[in-house]
């Protein structure tokens, strides 16, 4: 049972590092488990941690459980105090259970049916899953006795998640009628095989006479084991409405669907649209402008545990589990020096309100999906590019309008609010990485050197090749050799990684002189 004991005395430390947790692929009562790892202050016992994603019994819970193992040393039976907990990315305590003087058989699980709400977990994202990473904690204690010193280990699993995204345009889509099928097929980026095809068609309820928009997944890989479809509509302002977001767990459980599955060569579910045709039909000139109908798709899906296993083990440090082994992605306010110009001033929220009333704007930055009214005058100011840009267009009595297709809108938007108040706002690692790109693009230094020092201070396994080849494409010395650092620390972990092997295929000559650095 859940209780409270003293919890200053010397014990070992367990730090579960699970990334991209809401990808996870068990049903209720399934496990995922931990990598093993010893304790060798408590008699060389052997344990790991067991979650259950969607609960052991209930898929409303999250059930966490401390398991010893079958080849554990030690005694058959052994009597320990522990607690585990839930951490945010500065290591501060979410949610903590303990049990008081648990006698631990080879082998036995114990711990929460019930330990955290799953609905709480997925509506607090930003707290408890900061970069789609959950962080656990496990803290063991002799039940009687003492340990000479603390000890600490930190374990990685990493599930394997793919992102697809593609903007879909369906013609004259007021002819398009019941009976019709528009197939889009999608193929894996890493090894061009097919993975998924949608099959987009109309539902009509005879009883209503309303007709629905459909689609029909069919899965063309065996390895995928879960899949997250989000759709939405672009909307004649260039708008996104929201049209639904649907998960799919191919239902492979014995050998029989096994056999099924590759007899048929795939395996289908059916989702339907929260926008029906009749509802576009209802308002053409909003949601169909000139008939067309535009529908942007995002595609995830996992193949399981790409990678687990053990980072580091200590006894006896002293220095506590710091923020950047907890999670390094996510945001630090070290990673961003704070200045006077961090703080709004009435200046700064002047100008800015220009920018979001749309007052007096006489240019339009136009990417692939939005156009943001700006000021002439701030963007010859903030950068050379846009200077320059403005001279020659004055020649040419000037131009209202500039095309950014190769810059994502939010970047584009995070660019313009940076221009306007010299605040980037909160911000995680892929942002500073694309607004990188755009301040080099448009010369934006002060931009620049920011994302650089965000980019090297939140350097991780899974970022730390994209962020090398970021800063060698752009001759960033300093940004390339923090990048270089980090993976050589860490080379174990990154030169095993899909990362590491995506850095080799695309730049050679700079994965062997990363590697070349650990011989001088």
């Amino acid at each position: 049972m859940a209780c409270k004991f003293d919890t200053n005395r010397k014990g070992f430390t367990f730090i579960w590092i699970l990334e991209n947790f809401e990808y996870c692929e068990q049903k209720t009562g399934q496990f995922l488990k931990s990598p093993t790892f010893i304790v060798d202050t408590i008699e060389r016992t052997k344990w790991s941690l067991w979650i259950c994603p969607r609960g052991y019994k209930s898929e409303s819970w999250i059930s966490l459980f401390l398991g010893r193992e079958e080849d554990s040393k030690g005694p058959a039976t052994i009597e320990v105090d522990y607690e585990v907990a839930f951490l945010a990315s500065d290591g501060a305590v979410l949610k903590s259970l303990s049990i008081h003087k648990h006698a631990f058989p080879k082998p036995q699980t114990y711990g929460f049916i019930e330990f955290q709400k799953r609905e709480s977990v997925f509506a607090k994202q930003s707290t408890f899953l900061p970069q789609g990473t959950l962080t656990i904690r496990c803290r063991i204690w002799k039940g009687s006795g003492e340990v000479k010193f603390d000890g600490q280990c930190v374990a990685r699993t990493r599930i394997g998640v793919e992102r697809k995204a593609f903007m879909s345009k369906i013609q004259h889509f007021s002819s398009f009628d019941v009976g019709q099928e528009i197939t889009f097929r999608l193929k894996s980026t890493s090894d061009d095989k097919p993975i998924m095809s949608f099959i987009l068609f109309l539902h009509e309820y005879w009883r209503d006479r309303k007709t629905t928009i459909c689609i029909k997944f069919v899965h063309l890989n065996q390895s995928i084991v879960f899949s997250r479809f989000k759709s939405s509509l672009v909307d004649a302002k260039g708008d996104y409405v929201d049209c639904g977001q649907h998960e799919f767990s191919p239902p492979i459980t014995d050998q029989e669907a096994e056999k099924k599955w590759l007899s048929r060569a795939f395996q289908c579910k059916e989702f339907m649209l929260s926008l029906s045709k009749d509802t576009l039909m209802g308002n053409k000139c909003l949601y169909l402008p000139n008939d067309i109908l535009t529908l942007c798709c995002e595609y995830a899906f996992s193949s399981g545990v790409v990678f687990e296993g053990i980072e580091t083990t200590t006894y006896g440090c002293s220095n506590p589990f710091t923020t950047s082994n907890v999670n390094p992605e996510i945001i630090k306010t070290a990673g961003v020096e704070k200045s006077d110009s961090d703080t709004p001033s009435d200046l700064k929220m002047d100008i800015s309100s220009m920018l979001q009333d749309n007052f007096l704007c006489d240019v339009k930055l136009c990417t692939e999906s939005e156009t943001f009214p700006a000021h002439w005058f701030i963007l010859s100011a903030r950068s050379p590019v846009f200077r320059a840009m403005f001279k020659i267009d004055m020649k040419k009595k000037a131009k209202d309008r500039i095309d950014i297709v190769d810059l994502k809108s939010d970047t584009v938007r995070r660019m313009l609010l940076y221009m306007y108040t010299d605040s980037l706002g909160e911000i995680k690692w892929k942002t500073a990485f694309d607004l990188y790109i755009a301040a080099k693009k448009f010369e934006i230094m002060t931009l620049k050197d920011k994302c650089s020092s965000f980019l090297k201070t939140n350097l991780s396994l899974t970022n730390a090749c994209k962020i090398l080849l970021l800063a060698d494409l752009h001759q960033d010395e300093e940004l390339k050799s923090a990048a270089q650092d980090f993976i050589l620390k860490s080379d174990n972990s990154i030169i095993n990684s899909s990362e590491w092997k995506l850095l080799m295929k695309r730049n050679l000559q700079l994965a062997a002189e990363t590697m070349l650095l650990r011989y001088k």
